[in-house]
């Protein structure tokens, strides 16, 4: 978030700096367009073209055959000797004769503190006066040299103009800077689900409000969750709790009748079918119990160093003992004793138990299963490969859910344990079912 907030503001700093210069040389641009109007229409030297164009030679001198002198300007002609050989609106205290210093003088500055200008012609020196006080003449002298090096002191002086921006742009945009750090800083906090309390005021108030309230309505939500979640474990341990002790009995009684030869053959099966759904009903509660504790990635509590040869072999033969496999060829391939993985023996055993009893419970005809036990890559991998019917794509899409009732739990279980184990399950049907297993080792 905080590169978020860099790029924005290095942005607006570059935007702003450009946009200065740009109107800096806009300006530069509209101030020459303003000053340029001095050969304009009505300007002084575009009068005095105007008057030699229409001032004609006579016999008795010089006359102008139209009216282009405006009424506040006035003309002379002065010949090669200095005289004035004619005039126009010519003022009292402008004099007759000339010296080449006066018109030296006049050509650049004042004539008796009237601006004049001046044209050359063949017949002699016209000089245009207007107003005093209405034109500031200023000898502005340059040298070659300095006409030469124009381009690069423009570029010096753009350059100068952009970094004096950039710098202006800079120290505004601290302070929006440090505002928009705080908004993303914000923004990342609520992706945490960290209380949030930002400062409302300036520009971005409204938006800060919103996060606020933002982090509020998480932080009710998140207590609720909480408060209903801590509610069902209590509730799922209580029920447990209150069904294991009666549970307990029945199974006890049930294995009792079914030893007994008080009881017909007849009465000892159905003992042993009761002690056999009583067994079931059990594994059911314990399933429920430690989904309360894995369905929000709770974390095993009884962590050991277990060599997984020996765990596989215990679960194939709990399995094979339980006379659930009889119509099932399970092979084992145990190809790594030493590998040991820090894990819940409890959780891990329940884990590749549900994983294989599952090829077992679908596969009603019979099937063949092998189990595979190899390192790959510093990592303990197990591989259970049954030829069985396989299982419905909906359930490959489903391992990382835990289901809403307890039909199918067996798979997103031994998912979610193997990931809380920092491991890695995969699954797939492949002439059969196969499933992948990742741990790391010890």
């Amino acid at each position: 978030m905080n590169k978020t907030s860099l790029k924005i503001f290095i942005c607006f700093t570059f935007t702003a700096a450009v946009i200065a210069t740009i109107l800096l040389c806009l300006n530069f641009l509209g101030y020459a367009y303003i000053a340029s109007d001095t050969d304009g229409e009505g300007s002084p030297k575009k009068t005095l073209t105007l008057i030699s164009e229409n001032l004609n030679r006579t016999e008795s001198g010089f006359e102008l055959t139209a009216n282009v002198v405006p009424d506040d300007f006035w003309c002379i002609l002065i010949d090669k000797n200095g005289e004035i050989i004619w005039s126009h609106n010519k003022p009292s205290d402008i004099p007759d004769r000339y010296s080449i210093n006066d018109v030296a003088r006049m050509t650049h500055w004042y004539l008796n503190d009237y601006p004049v200008y001046v044209r050359a012609e063949d017949y002699g020196l016209l000089v245009l006066g207007t107003p005093k006080n209405s034109v500031g003449k200023y000898e502005m002298i340059y040298s070659m040299k300095w006409f030469y090096t124009l381009p690069e002191r423009i570029l010096m002086i753009f350059l100068l103009n952009l970094c004096f921006a950039a710098i202006l742009a800079f120290i505004f945009g601290i302070r929006l800077y440090k505002r928009l750090r705080t908004l993303t800083d914000g923004i990342d906090d609520l992706h945490r689900e960290i209380p949030v309390k930002l400062t409302e005021r300036g520009i971005f108030k409204e938006i800060s409000a919103n996060i606020n309230r933002t982090s509020n309505s998480i932080e009710r939500k998140n207590a609720a969750l909480a408060a209903r979640d801590s509610a069902r474990s209590n509730w799922i341990s209580g029920i447990s709790h209150d069904i294991r002790t009666p549970l307990s009995v029945i199974v006890g009684y049930s294995e009792e009748l079914s030893e007994s030869e008080a009881l017909t053959a007849g009465e000892r099966r159905k003992a042993e079918a009761i002690m056999a759904q009583g067994i079931k009903i059990k594994k059911l509660i314990e399933d429920l119990n430690l989904i309360s504790s894995l369905e929000y990635d709770m974390q095993p509590s009884k962590r050991s160093n277990v060599k997984l040869c020996p765990l596989l072999r215990l679960v194939v033969s709990d399995i094979l003992n339980s006379g659930t496999a009889d119509k099932c060829d399970i092979e084992l391939d145990l190809r790594d004793e030493k590998t040991v993985v820090a894990a819940d023996e409890a959780l891990l055993e329940r884990a590749v138990f549900n994983l294989i009893n599952n090829s077992v419970v679908h596969n009603k005809d019979g099937c063949k299963i092998r189990i595979t036990q190899y390192e790959k890559n510093g990592k303990a991998c197990i591989d259970i490969q049954d030829n069985g019917k396989g299982v419905r794509s909906e359930v490959l899409e489903n391992l990382s859910r835990i289901p809403k009732s307890t039909h199918g739990l067996g798979l997103p279980m031994a998912n979610q344990i193997i990931r809380v184990h920092g491991g890695r399950m995969t699954a797939k049907n492949d002439n059969g079912f196969k499933i992948q297993i990742e741990l790391p080792t010890v």
